[in-house]
């Protein structure tokens, strides 16, 4: 399981948690984990139907994506990658690759047989892309959401904003 560090003392990490409500932290044991490093940000801008991928300090990517409509809003705040799946079927509604991300819907408690966790996926309608049309996921093109799957490891920041 991945998380995302907030603040640490000493022998104690504070961590985000990816469970209802949005921004939950908790306490884990510093040797109970393995630290890594992160590059990279994805920044995901709500309003501007735009993300863009920060590597350090350079804007390495900037893809337009469809958003939550306004009944299913995708929600805003500091969120991050907790997986990465590959759909059996590439050309389906998730797209290659769909990245699990530790957002929750503040208004769909149970999706597609799942908790209502939002996801950052590929998609079968392109044409849909640079508007406000899913239930809270955001959507990028499938060439887009391969080379994100190709670099981003789970626990990468997503900053998603008005």
């Amino acid at each position: 399981m991945s998380f995302l560090v907030r603040s640490q003392r000493p022998g104690w990490l504070r961590v985000y948690l990816p469970t209802r409500p949005n921004g939950s932290v908790g306490w884990i044991r510093w040797e109970a984990v393995k630290l890594y490093d992160d590059r990279f940000l994805v920044v995901i801008s709500v309003r501007r139907h735009e993300l863009k991928l920060w590597d350090g300090h350079e804007l390495a990517a900037r893809f337009p994506v469809a958003v939550g409509t306004a009944s299913t809003p995708t929600p805003r705040g500091l969120f991050y990658i907790v997986e990465l799946l590959q759909p059996s079927n590439p050309g389906g509604t998730y797209g290659p690759f769909s990245f699990g991300l530790s957002a929750h819907s503040s208004v769909l408690r149970h999706f597609a047989g799942s908790d209502g966790r939002v996801g950052l996926h590929g998609t079968n309608q392109p044409g849909l892309i640079g508007s406000s049309v899913s239930h809270g996921c955001v959507r990028v093109h499938n060439e887009s959401i391969r080379r994100l799957a190709r670099i981003l490891p789970l626990g990468t920041p997503v900053f998603i904003r008005a």
